[in-house]
């Protein structure tokens, strides 16, 4: 049976790696772009207008149970003559209702809080950007200026899983590539992170970030429009659920190996319950604490036994071993 994917997708490596395309219904934000407000309206400028480049952003994601926030940096520098623009934020909606709002949004300019207003799109680029949140910015010739945005939002669904999903396309606007491109994700742990994805074949370096975060790092981006970054999470992950098509087949990891880089989206509790479900699987009785109460709950589990000797094959004890492996190097960032 094919599933929605933590360890059959191909894994995102320290070293540089190609990232797939993916699109999903969701409610999704947008990298700061150069607009223009014609007629009440806001419609984006096309970079060849203006000598002010994106030199980095980063975007900081923090997932919690109900809602995500968004916390994203943006550092421009101008290569020409001092100038004042119109700077728009997109609420970008695909697969919402028109009346979804981002809450509590708010914006700086060099750390300054400044207003923004809510204006129309022009709908002249997507017809999913509802509206803008459009300030005025000032860009001294040859100096940096920094934006931010931060706000919260609920998350977009697709089938079973919980989307984030980041238009940074808009970030186009602007003259030249992106410079440097970072997404962070400070996960909670109420959630498991399935997969990242970007709309094209993306070069990126995967971090880890103590015990249950991690970042993105991408250079020189050359962005399209409609190019969306997506973060899929799962309440459950397959492989402990108790859907109604569960069965021992459901279980893979007694015959396929468990690849290291798929571990690095889990978090170091997370890690814990996965190494552990290799035992409830074959019947190991957890008694009463913390992790017998966890995997009561599942309909799968069916304790038998205290001995945990050659309770596993090979394979499954391999996999283990990698678990092991990956929550010692996370404990070192607890510990350094």
């Amino acid at each position: 049976m094919e599933r929605p994917n933590l360890y059959r997708r191909r894994a995102v490596r320290l070293v540089l790696v190609a990232v797939a395309a993916a699109y999903a219904a969701g409610h999704l934000a947008a990298n700061e772009a150069f607009v223009e407000v014609a007629g009440g309206a806001v419609s984006m400028r096309p970079p060849e207008e203006t000598e002010i480049e994106l030199a980095s952003e980063t975007i900081r994601i923090y997932l919690s149970a109900k809602e995500y926030v968004i916390d994203a940096s943006f550092v421009f520098k101008n290569h020409g003559n001092t100038v004042t623009l119109d700077v728009g934020f997109p609420r970008y909606d695909y697969g919402t209702p028109e009346t979804a709002q981002f809450r509590d949004f708010r914006t700086w300019v060099n750390d300054q809080p400044v207003r923004a207003r809510q204006m129309p799109s022009a709908n002249d680029v997507a017809a999913e950007i509802r509206s803008w949140y459009v300030k005025q910015v000032r860009f001294p010739a040859d100096e940096l200026t920094t934006t931010r945005v931060r706000y919260r939002s609920a998350y977009g669904r697709d089938r079973l899983m919980r989307t984030v999903e980041y238009l940074y396309g808009t970030g186009r606007t602007w003259s030249g590539d992106i410079g440097h491109l970072r997404v962070q994700v400070f996960n909670s742990g109420v959630l498991w992170v399935d997969s990242f994805r970007f709309s094209e074949p993306l070069p990126v370096a995967f971090f880890s970030l103590e015990a249950n975060d991690f970042e993105l790092i991408a250079e020189n981006v050359e962005a399209e429009e409609d190019d969306v970054f997506r973060l899929a999470m799962e309440r459950v992950p397959w492989w402990l659920s108790d859907s109604p098509s569960a069965s021992e087949q459901d279980w893979i990891f007694d015959r396929t190996e468990v690849k290291t880089e798929n571990l690095r989206l889990l978090t170091l509790a997370q890690l814990r319950i996965f190494r552990n479900t290799f035992y409830a699987r074959r019947g190991f009785d957890f008694g009463d604490g913390e992790l017998g109460r966890f995997f009561r709950q599942f309909r799968w589990y069916r304790p038998r036994t205290t001995d945990a000797k050659g309770l596993l094959n090979a394979v499954e004890e391999e996999n283990v071993k990698r678990i092991v492996a990956e929550e010692e190097r996370r404990r070192t960032f607890l510990f350094r």
